[in-house]
């Protein structure tokens, strides 16, 4: 009854990212603001309420996923932009909440709340590292330049390795959303020896590929109209995913190499069970 009621109480689901929604001029903002605090108060679009983020501070990160070494940030608390601007958030079950990053590029990683308001989360909104005049410096990957503006979420107390927390950079909007709601299409309901392979693809791959259209828009969609599986062998799936650059050129995807052979086969096996469960 409790879960039901959240996700009536929400109303939000994992939708695109800002280039669906328009950013306001600077003399719109507060006008704006009020619009969308009052019609979806479980979501925030973060260009638009920029000039009325709370001031800044410096928070130091020693050891940042992205730069790959220590780094440090004009940014706010997480939880002080959550309250001031997704107050709400208070009256929910936060274990059965999760908070989803929509970013421009379409990476779009979620969460458990209670998980991340459980740690010194931040929403940077500057490098201090920068060049005069500029807020963000873009670091590079390959030949690929990533663009980190307009907000970043950081942490001062997660390690790197730990991939169970995400850190989303090009961040416009932060959406609350019934963890129920969000991975009903996705759970094996019909089989409990696929739990283990639907766990490591929601922490593992769900932030940048959508399965039966849930999830994230960066990479490409794993299961609808046709399952990775149908038309790759297993074999190459999984030295894909170790090593996406062998396979093609200026490749955005990351090797994943924390991952052992047994969970990938895990994953595997899931897609190929997702594969008879389209939607």
């Amino acid at each position: 009854m409790k879960t039901q009621l959240i996700c009536l109480t929400l109303g939000v689901v994992l939708g695109s990212c800002g280039g669906s929604e328009k950013q306001a001029s600077h003399s719109t903002v507060a006008d704006t603001t009020v619009v969308k605090v009052v019609k979806d108060s479980l979501s925030v679009y973060l260009p638009d309420v920029k000039a009325s983020l709370p001031e800044a501070q410096t928070v130091e990160v020693k050891d940042d996923p992205v730069f790959f070494k220590a780094k440090s940030y004009k940014a706010i608390p997480l939880q002080t932009v959550l309250d001031q601007f997704l107050p709400a958030y208070k009256k929910l079950d936060l274990s059965q909440t999760q908070i989803v990053f929509e970013c421009e590029d379409g990476y779009n990683p979620s969460m458990s709340l209670a998980k991340i308001l459980s740690k010194k989360a931040y929403l940077a909104v500057s490098d201090t590292d920068a060049p005069a005049g500029e807020d963000w410096i873009n670091p590079k990957k390959g030949n690929h330049e990533m663009k980190i503006a307009p907000f970043y979420v950081v942490y001062t107390d997660v390690p790197a390795k730990d991939v169970t927390y995400k850190w989303p950079y090009n961040l416009v909007k932060i959406s609350l959303s019934a963890a129920s709601k969000e991975l009903a299409v996705l759970f094996p309901k019909e089989d409990d020896t696929q739990v283990k392979g639907f766990e490591l693809f929601k922490v593992n791959c769900l932030t940048c590929h959508s399965l039966n259209k849930v999830g994230g828009k960066m990479g490409p969609e794993l299961n609808y109209p046709k399952s990775i599986t149908e038309y790759w062998q297993v074999e190459h799936i999984k030295q894909f995913v170790k090593a996406p650059s062998s396979y093609r050129n200026d490749c955005k995807m990351p090797a994943v190499t924390h991952l052992s052979d047994r969970e990938l086969d895990e994953i595997v096996r899931y897609l190929q069970y997702m594969a008879k469960h389209k939607v």
